[in-house]
């Protein structure tokens, strides 16, 4: 590999990382399918189904790095793409190829799931594209960033559904729909509690400087409420209701010590794996789904 992608991969997309979060997914996906009658869960659907998740992780982190060029030149400068080792004009590039392999992958969805599988990814797909156009809204969707938040999370429905379909289990259904909220609520609540640093560099507009420490907190309960509501209604919130009671204690600290902000993000992340994982992880100790 390329010596400079070897870097770029290392510092802003380390695989472990995103196979763990991708592997979350798709086994916690497999696995109700099983429960659920499904006798298409074999090697084939789930390497397709973890190809087309990582390609999505790939190409939200691309086009991040694309659209936060201005930002992390101040902010963010040691960055790989802000202090030189790629040209802006050369991730555009990337990021129009790799837009055109993932349609090209709607093909694998097809084989794996039939067409409700190619129908979300190739939805995901057109999705993405409108993201990183931030929705043909300009600088208005930047002005707000809970809603300019809101509108990139909704790509997790459609990824959902895609590795639901891939093991032809119901992604339509009540626990289609349970499924998909766990996701987004443990990632959007994951997005709220990786923001909370008091001393960030204002041009990043986190929630923690536009909102305050109320509404921020607020807002990170709920998400996190929600995925633990999700997580009770499909029968594996074994573990993530006791740490969701630990995030809301420890919450606190962006009062009484808020440089210790670090301690509600890694609970945060700890939370965000364990949701991806509950299911695998309630199964493993002894537990069943409800």
């Amino acid at each position: 590999m390329n010596s400079r992608w070897s870097v770029y991969f290392k510092e802003r997309f380390p695989l472990i990382p995103n196979l763990l979060v991708a592997l979350g997914i798709v086994e916690s996906a497999r696995r109700w399918a099983i429960i659920q009658g499904s006798d298409q869960t074999g090697p084939v659907p789930f390497l397709i189904a973890l190809a087309g998740g990582m390609l999505f992780l790939m190409q939200l982190r691309l086009m991040d790095e694309t659209k936060d060029y201005e930002k992390d030149k101040v902010a963010h400068p040691d960055r790989p793409l802000p202090r030189g080792l790629f040209r802006i004009e050369e991730f555009r590039v990337f990021v129009r190829r790799f837009q055109w392999a993932m349609a090209l992958w709607t093909v694998a969805a097809a084989f794996a799931g039939g067409f409700p599988a190619a129908l979300l990814f190739g939805f995901g797909v057109f999705y993405l594209h409108l993201m990183f156009v931030e929705f043909y809204l300009g600088d208005r969707l930047a002005k707000s960033p809970f809603w300019y938040a809101v509108l990139h999370q909704i790509i997790i429905f459609p990824l959902g559904g895609f590795v639901l379909a891939c093991f032809h289990s119901p992604w339509a259904d009540a626990r289609g729909f349970w499924f998909c909220t766990l996701l987004i609520g443990s990632f959007f609540g994951f997005e709220v509690g990786r923001k909370l640093d008091p001393g960030a560099h204002p041009v990043l507009r986190t929630y923690l400087r536009e909102y305050g420490r109320e509404k921020t907190v607020f807002l990170l309960l709920v998400l996190l409420g929600i995925a633990t509501h999700a997580a009770r209604t499909l029968g594996v919130a074994t573990l993530l209701g006791p740490l969701y009671i630990l995030i809301l204690a420890g919450s606190s600290l962006l009062w009484w010590a808020p440089t210790k902000f670090k301690v509600v993000e890694g609970l945060v992340t700890l939370y965000l794996l364990l949701a991806l994982w509950s299911l695998p992880l309630q199964q493993l100790s002894g537990g069943n789904p409800s």
